[in-house]
């Protein structure tokens, strides 16, 4: 064999060499890490014992490790053993994202189980993890599945009461008793005997008195049930009246007490249903989706599938997650000192009393308090009077006059600019007011104060919000019916030259040229939301050529993609931002929520779990798994 042949081999194990840590395991050391964790579980020690499982089951894929000495289905059992870790964490803290993260592990191998031990203690660890956050339905659905695949468990007297309980919780107390009494005499030694006895008792009495009370009702029964459903439905045509004049508070505010008064009317799932739109095209995204929720929660066999999937379909979009700005330029929060009267003013914020909360905030920063604060206040007190303007047009003014009062006393504050931006849309709103058109001229003047005063600007923040301010200066000139040749009033003179070429960037400087990008993509986010997908579109995608690792502009214009229903070109660009940034969380969410409009299950699930890779407690791909599971 001559020297070269040699000299191959001897550098392709020098390789090997190299690459055997990180390529090649070592099966002791993964039973090593496995009886560590083990020892920190038994310890109570859930959190090194979780990092130890992780471990273990990590270098157990790597080439050439045996896992057989330990369990035949290893990956399983890690699993398990995190998903009991998470879950007693849970049972320690009350914090129930724990119970969350159990989920995702016992998902990620329930349905992949080889060893029957162990798809039995993974079913009952669900059923007791549903149960402990709430999911009651979904919680007796998976007792009962254990009881009926694993009749010798030793759980099954646990599962039998907890039906019961459940069953008794939601007030089916002829099933419950019946479960409880089935449960006593099939396990007579257990030590939920007692509880039972007790339940049972209980359930005879609350029956007698139901007996009793629907003797002396029935006769007003049918009729009351009639006039609630009127009063509801009346309720409901002035909700839906008031959203379409445009008072939407006052509208929400009659939805809540639909809900709340006839919780069982058809027109409390409407008023769930419409309370989820207004709340959704406010981004409100968490209302949003509680409020679909419950519709979903109610939808009956009378409603066709077409309904059905239409809920279903805007509950998913409350998923959806716009990149607003970038990671180097997020607006940092307002942040008052702990004075008595923000406060209140905050609290009364909190529970929508707008008008309330507005005086509050004025009434402090007459007070002459710290800079600091007064931004605050006057900030707030210009949004509250704009919410609820819509209702009493005179706040309007109220609304502007703040703002204003904000600009000139604080114009040099970082918030000036986002002040700026909400002067604008109170004008616009005010403006679309009957007898208030002359407002489309204020539209265009702030679009231009704010142009001037950040002519200069290289901030990214200040640069997008003023392309955002871009679209509403256009429509109210749009509004106003101005010609064509008119000079505009705002922008510089235009260029000697007539042809106007923008394709011609090379000679400008870099300043200018992420001016422009920050200006198409503050305009695409302003058509995103005003739900204008098409124009949303054009801007990203200008923004995109002006910087090709534009990761923020890659994500919305795959939101704006799914809004329209495009959900392959969705994924294509959603892939791009994550090529540019691996660890882009809300692209990588976004993207399981293309596949899962796909109905591609399996890849929205991976994609929901990779971000779950990044952030374990990242609670929308918690809840999205959840929804997607079964």
């Amino acid at each position: 064999m001559n020297a070269r042949i040699w000299g191959i081999i001897g550098g392709v194990a020098l390789v090997l060499a190299l690459l055997s840590p990180l390529v090649f395991g070592n099966s002791k050391k993964v039973e090593q890490l496995f009886e560590d964790a083990e020892t920190f579980y038994e310890r109570s020690d859930y959190e090194n014992a979780i990092a130890k499982y992780k471990e273990a089951l990590k270098e157990s894929k790597k080439f050439g490790v045996k896992t057989e000495r330990i369990d035949k289905d290893f990956t399983t059992l890690v699993n398990l053993r995190i998903a009991q870790c998470y879950y007693e964490l849970a049972e320690d803290s009350s914090d129930v994202r724990h119970y969350q993260s159990a989920l995702t592990h016992i998902k990620k191998v329930v349905l992949k189980a080889e060893e029957s031990k162990h798809r039995e203690e993974l079913t009952y660890l669900w059923a007791e993890t549903l149960y402990e956050i709430g999911k009651l339905n979904q919680a007796k659905s998976k007792f009962s599945g254990l009881i009926d695949k694993f009749p010798n468990s030793q759980w099954v007297p646990k599962s039998l009461y907890t039906i019961a309980e459940i069953n008794y919780q939601q007030q089916n107390y002829d099933i419950a008793c019946k479960t409880f009494q089935k449960f006593i005499a099939e396990f007579p030694h257990s030590e939920f005997k007692t509880e039972a006895e007790q339940r049972i008792a209980e359930i005879e009495l609350l029956v007698e008195k139901r007996k009793s009370s629907e003797e002396s009702d029935e006769n007003n029964h049918d009729r009351f049930k009639h006039d609630s459903e009127l009063q509801a439905k009346t309720m409901y045509n002035d909700a839906r009246a008031l959203k379409q004049q445009g008072s939407i508070n006052a509208a929400l505010q009659r939805y809540i007490d639909i809900v709340s008064q006839y919780p069982e009317s058809q027109y409390a799932t409407k008023a769930y249903i419409d309370m989820g739109d207004i709340y959704f095209k406010t981004r409100d995204s968490k209302n949003a989706r509680y409020s679909y929720e419950k519709a979903l929660d109610r939808l009956v066999e009378e409603n066709t599938e077409e309904e059905k999937k239409e809920i279903y379909e805007k509950y998913q979009s409350t998923y959806l997650i716009p990149q607003y700005i970038s990671d180097d330029s997020k607006i940092e929060a307002l942040t008052p000192r702990d004075d008595k009267a923000l406060v209140k003013a905050n609290f009364l914020r909190a529970q929508r009393r707008y008008a309330e909360a507005a005086q509050q905030y004025e009434d402090y920063a007459n007070t002459n308090p710290p800079a600091e604060d007064a931004v605050y206040a006057l900030y707030w007190a210009g949004r509250c009077y704009h919410e609820v303007a819509f209702a009493d047009v005179t706040l309007f003014s109220k609304s502007v006059n703040v703002f204003r009062r904000l600009i000139a006393d604080y114009g040099d504050s970082a918030h000036a600019i986002e002040t700026y931006y909400h002067l604008v849309l109170a004008y616009k709103d005010w403006a679309q007011t009957p007898g208030y058109a002359a407002e489309w001229q204020s539209v265009i003047d702030i679009v231009a104060e704010a142009n001037a005063k950040y002519a200069t600007s290289n901030n990214p923040t200040e640069l997008r919000f003023l392309g955002r301010m871009e679209p509403y200066k256009n429509e109210a000139r749009d509004m106003q019916d101005l010609p064509d040749d008119k000079p505009p009033q705002d922008d510089t003179p235009p260029p000697k030259n007539d042809r106007k070429d923008d394709s011609k960037i090379w000679g400008q400087s870099n300043s200018d040229i992420e001016k422009m990008e920050e200006k198409r993509y503050g305009q695409g986010l302003t058509y995103l939301d005003q739900n204008q997908y098409a124009k949303a579109i054009v801007q990203f995608q200008e923004a995109i050529k002006l910087d090709s690792n534009f990761k923020e502009a890659y994500c919305n214009l795959a939101v704006a993609y799914i809004e329209q229903g495009s959900y392959e070109k969705a994924i294509q660009n959603l892939q791009k931002a994550i090529d540019i940034d691996q660890y882009f969380i809300e692209a990588r969410f976004n993207l399981s929520i293309a596949y899962l409009r796909l109905g591609r299950f399996e890849a929205a699930k991976d994609a929901a779990n990779a971000v779950l890779n990044i952030d374990s407690k990242y609670e929308p791909a918690l809840e999205l798994l959840d929804s997607i599971a079964d």
